[in-house]
């Protein structure tokens, strides 16, 4: 296991909003944390109640934002408006190209992880669309089918458990995961190579990369 301390992560605070990053993104730059496998961005996004991220587009990506908490309204140039809330994940499969723009509404600010997935070469041509998806809080495989040889879990977890996987990288969203030879807690991120054994009592992500 390879951990990746909250505290290493790049942040940035432009009081509208404020991001806490895994990986080398945008204004932060470390070339020990650039990506692992195809996950490119975590991004641990706080935005303030009326505020909106500006017009930007992206391609060759999966992007997913994770609520935690708050309200985001998502509109795009396929002409897609949703608002997404907490225990929703808004998807776009990115493809040839994504215009699109987020604001956070509501009285709390919104809180979401951004997840980029880097889709392989064959891929990078499809035509992109966007969907809003519901999960339930449990840990579970989240029901988006990716084009680039990786699953993602994602939930609460309580109580002694094993969490198989050769190939893995978790991280934190809240709550804690112990055994006798670490602490995991929000923010962290760890590499995987074996099974993850530990007491929890945490909402985490799991993303397994296939070995194949």
């Amino acid at each position: 296991m390879i951990i990746r301390p909250s505290s290493t992560r790049g942040f940035l605070n432009a009081g509208w909003i404020s991001s806490a990053r895994t990986f080398s993104n945008n204004s932060y730059f470390d070339p020990q944390y650039q990506r692992w496998n195809s996950l490119r961005v975590i991004n641990d996004d706080c935005q303030q109640p009326g505020n909106m991220v500006p017009k930007h587009k992206h391609d060759g990506f999966d992007i997913l934002g994770y609520m935690i908490s708050g309200e985001l309204d998502h509109w795009d140039n396929l002409g897609n408006q949703n608002r997404a809330v907490a225990g929703q994940i808004q998807h776009m499969y990115c493809g040839t190209g994504i215009e699109h723009t987020a604001k956070a509404v509501g009285i709390v600010p919104a809180r979401y992880l951004q997840i980029w997935i880097i889709n392989k070469l064959e891929h990078r041509q499809d035509q992109p669309y966007y969907e809003l998806l519901d999960k339930s809080p449990e840990f579970a495989l989240l029901p988006i089918e990716f084009r680039s040889g990786i699953k993602i879990s994602g939930g609460t977890l309580s109580g002694h458990h094993t969490l198989s996987t050769k190939c893995a990288y978790v991280y934190v969203v809240s709550g804690t995961i112990t055994n006798d030879d670490f602490v995991l807690s929000e923010g962290d991120g760890a590499e995987l190579d074996n099974d993850l054994i530990g007491n929890f009592d945490c909402h985490l992500l799991m993303f397994e990369q296939s070995l194949t």
